[in-house]
């Protein structure tokens, strides 16, 4: 069975916690990310699972099978590495058949699967080059290929697309999911990029400061973010997160003091919260539309300045000194030093409270 199974799992390097009581199970044929920014302690989990960092306490179990005291070539496990370690003196052939000279396999099978990993990632045109003559896209593209040629029992990815340029990258993401979705492997992959796993897994776990902030599908990841970390760190352009303060509640209705404005907001639901009390407000730059006027206590600020995104534009609207931004169609005829009126679009905004934590009607 391919799963791995993460329990109360530790890492302490002196008295930095890098990774601190972690637990997660990545089932047969799921594609987990573990996400977040540089020092979360998302490598150093990569590196337990694989064998190469000892564990401080918890366990470790691949396929139901507790492999905390096994080496890493007894894990069956194949990894990708972020500095893809390939052999200088092997072409890219002989580095892809590598891995499989250990499972008794012929020479047509084994040039078989060289000649099926190099059309996935586009390799045939250096098949016979040697690390050296690559770019450094090549390489790292040869390094992914050495992982997913054999048939481990799970596979591991140290920001397995991190030096390819944005192009090929982009290609690449649905490549490899697709080949992942047919392998049909539990398979783990870091990255800092929320693109990348955004579109790659089936389940994303955030990281901060050696803790998992939340677990869950890309869907909710982005749109029902647990806290004001998660809900600030996924989505480009990032979520406003705004200080506000409570001033009515009419059962889902609520009227609120944000920047100094008084503006209404259907929450859909009736939220457990209190007037007078401060809270977090989180409205993403796409969840705005333009309304003509401000009567129906919306945002109205003024335009501070305006980015071009292709087809849409990126505005900073100012009000009260502060700032918070709107991503709009480039159709709207906007200049710098215009008022603008701004409405929530329905079902998109957030609460939290003081400690950061989403308030829901659940």
């Amino acid at each position: 069975m391919s799963t791995i199974e993460l329990q109360n799992l530790t890492k302490a390097f002196d008295k930095l916690i890098a990774v601190n009581n972690v637990s997660l199970k990545v089932e047969e044929n799921e594609v987990l990310c573990l996400l977040g920014p540089s020092g979360c302690g998302k490598t150093t989990t990569l590196r337990m699972v694989a064998g190469l960092e000892v564990a401080t306490s918890g366990d470790i179990l691949i396929g139901n099978n507790n492999v905390n005291n096994l080496d890493t070539r007894d894990r069956n496990l194949a990894m990708a590495f972020q500095f893809y370690a390939l052999y200088p003196s092997l072409s890219v052939a002989e580095n892809l058949a590598n891995p499989l000279h250990a499972e008794n396999l012929s020479d047509e099978q084994i040039k078989k699967k060289i000649f099926e990993v190099a059309d996935i990632l586009q390799l045939k045109d250096i098949i016979n080059r040697k690390p050296h003559q690559l770019a450094e896209g090549e390489k790292q593209r040869v390094a992914v290929g050495r992982a997913i040629i054999r048939d481990p029992q799970c596979f591991l990815f140290d920001e397995p697309l991190s030096r390819l340029d944005v192009q090929l990258r982009e290609q690449m993401r649905g490549q490899i999911k697709e080949v992942l979705s047919d392998l049909k492997k539990a398979t783990v992959i870091v990255t800092h990029d929320q693109l990348e796993a955004l579109t790659m897994a089936t389940k994303i776990a955030v990281m901060r400061d050696g803790l998992i902030e939340q677990i869950s599908s890309p869907h909710d990841i982005f749109a029902k973010p647990n806290n004001t970390f998660v809900a600030g760190f996924i989505g480009t352009p990032q979520m406003n997160i705004l200080d506000c303060k409570i001033i009515e509640i009419n059962s889902s209705i609520m009227k609120i003091n944000i920047l100094g404005q008084e503006v209404k907001i259907d929450f859909k639901t009736p939220l457990d919260v209190n007037t007078n009390d401060s809270y977090f407000i989180g409205i993403r730059p796409r969840s705005f539309e333009i309304v003509d006027n401000n009567e129906s206590d919306n945002f109205s600020g003024t335009i501070d300045l305006i980015e071009n995104m292709g087809s849409e534009i990126l505005v900073h609207i100012k009000i009260n000194e502060s700032t918070f931004r709107a991503v709009l169609s480039r159709s709207h005829r906007l200049n710098i030093g215009n008022t603008i009126n701004l409405k929530p679009k329905e079902g998109q905004v957030h609460l939290f409270n003081k400690d950061g934590k989403v308030i829901r009607d659940e």
